[in-house]
């Protein structure tokens, strides 16, 4: 599993300060960033600048149990749940710092490998998983939920 802590900032909130509901697709997103260093040992950026691939999300859902608020840290907790040709499937769970059983949201991302090389033929396409890239997340673990 990845753990990312999260600050709840006042930019992620609504007027009420509870975090606006599209902010934890935000979160899962930079949980997958920070995951490809932490664990995988590649930085994020040698992907998308160096290779020219990049790992959009073709599908995202959530789930909230209880709201985070202003001035809180989160934990976002990342695991991975499947691992296709060309794609990766991501779960993630949200708890509050206090108790491991404050579980504040779930949910699920797809995300596929697309070629970003605009002078490629498959630009823009999804394209097959780099082997290097495989190997290193069948070592870091596929935990089908």
């Amino acid at each position: 599993m990845h753990v990312l802590p999260v600050e709840i900032r006042f930019g992620d909130c609504d007027p009420a300060g509870i975090v606006y509901f599209p902010r934890f697709f935000d979160f899962f997103h930079q949980t997958m960033e920070t995951w490809f260093p932490a664990h995988l040992g590649f930085p994020y950026a040698e992907f998308v600048r160096e290779r020219k691939l990049g790992f959009p999300a073709v599908h995202t859902e959530a789930d909230f149990a209880r709201p985070c608020r202003f001035g809180e840290t989160v934990e976002v907790r990342q695991r991975v749940l499947a691992l296709g040709r060309s794609s990766i499937t991501f779960g993630y769970a949200i708890h509050g710092l206090s108790d491991d059983a404050d579980l504040r949201a779930t949910g699920k991302s797809v995300c596929v490998v697309m070629n970003l090389d605009e002078r490629s033929p498959e630009h823009g396409r999804a394209v097959a998983m780099p082997e290097e890239l495989r190997a290193r997340i069948e070592a870091f673990g596929v935990s089908p939920s």
